[in-house]
């Protein structure tokens, strides 16, 4: 039923595996995955007749997988933030997190950082409710409309993983409105991961392919916000990016084998769209993502993780 089918079952005809290990997969119908079950929805989630496509729903419970990556970026990085703000945020400033999730990078800098305030934005309320710093402040909003806040507000402001969320007009839009609100001096900072799998093998170019026509589909944006992208931007400065790879698969140790989990999460999100698109059974995207398991360290596959910074420059009228 459909190309992918037939494409799939060439790949397996004509490819046999250096590596023989076991690899654990994750199976609709299998207890192995707590996360089966968000296969079962995706969201447009309009607002104001845009045409944006948020590809997590409220039903998908992402708040375990994103504190786990919290702490294996902030080891990569040696830090939660590459911008130079270390004697702002000692001194005390104001930072703003947009799409802050569960709270897990506010919360860790909140803690550190005792003298600054801190505001994490979401259109999804997965807030810390019991556990929140006294200089912590969470707001459910859409970034997508005005951010409520007066102009030249914040001192920092960080957006984390924002590929899938927008479209490129629509994230054009939430970048004006933070620089809006971004005081002259001010810091701005993205982290983002790259779409695309550096060494990857013939089943992962094949999902890599079925999902990018899905994202071309739905206008997502899934590029990382670079430099060239940053020095569009009127009024920034001091712009550098900071690129890691991370490596997935047991070639990389116990850090491999956690992004190859965290990511077959996201993989299996994805299944039912991308096989609706496709005009095949998600069965077969199911049985792809499993596939792809023991390429990831057969090719030593990795993923690029980009920090891009830059300040908002001074002028007379600090506008």
């Amino acid at each position: 039923m459909g190309n992918s089918i037939s494409l799939i079952k060439n790949l397996k005809r004509t490819r046999k595996s250096k590596n023989t290990k076991k690899f654990k997969t994750f199976d609709s119908e299998s207890n192995e995955s707590d996360d089966s079950h968000i296969c079962s929805y995706i969201s447009d989630t309009p607002t104001n007749g845009s045409k944006g496509r948020y590809i997590f729903s409220d039903k998908f419970d992402e708040s375990e997988r994103i504190k786990r990556k919290h702490f294996v970026l902030k080891y990569i990085f040696e830090e939660n933030f590459s911008a130079p703000i270390k004697d702002l945020l000692t001194n005390g400033c104001r930072v703003l997190d947009i799409g802050c999730g569960p709270g897990t990078w506010i919360l860790d800098m909140a803690s550190e950082y005792t003298q600054s305030s801190f505001v994490g934005l979401d259109i999804f309320n997965m807030f810390p409710s019991e556990i929140k710093p006294h200089n912590t402040d969470f707001i459910l909003a859409d970034a997508r409309d005005n951010l409520p806040f007066e102009s030249n507000y914040f001192d920092y402001i960080h957006l984390g993983d924002m590929g899938y969320c927008f479209t490129e007009y629509e994230f054009d839009c939430v970048v004006t409105e933070c620089i809006r609100v971004l005081k002259p001096g001010g810091w701005i900072e993205f982290q983002e991961i790259q779409h695309f799998m550096n060494n990857k093998g013939p089943y992962t170019e094949k999902f890599e392919s079925l999902t990018t026509n899905w994202t071309n589909s739905k206008e997502i944006r899934v590029s990382p916000y670079s430099q060239n992208d940053m020095k569009k931007i009127p009024k920034m400065t001091n712009i550098n990016q900071i690129v890691k790879p991370i490596p997935l698969g047991s070639w990389g140790g116990k850090l491999g084998e956690e992004f190859v989990e965290s990511f077959t999460v996201l993989f299996y999100y994805v299944a039912e769209p991308v096989a609706k698109l496709h005009n095949c059974l998600v069965e077969e995207i199911h049985e792809l993502i499993n596939n792809m398991q023991p390429e990831f360290s057969e090719y030593k596959s990795s993923y690029d993780f980009f920090r891009t910074f830059g300040q908002k420059e001074y002028s007379e009228n600090n506008e």
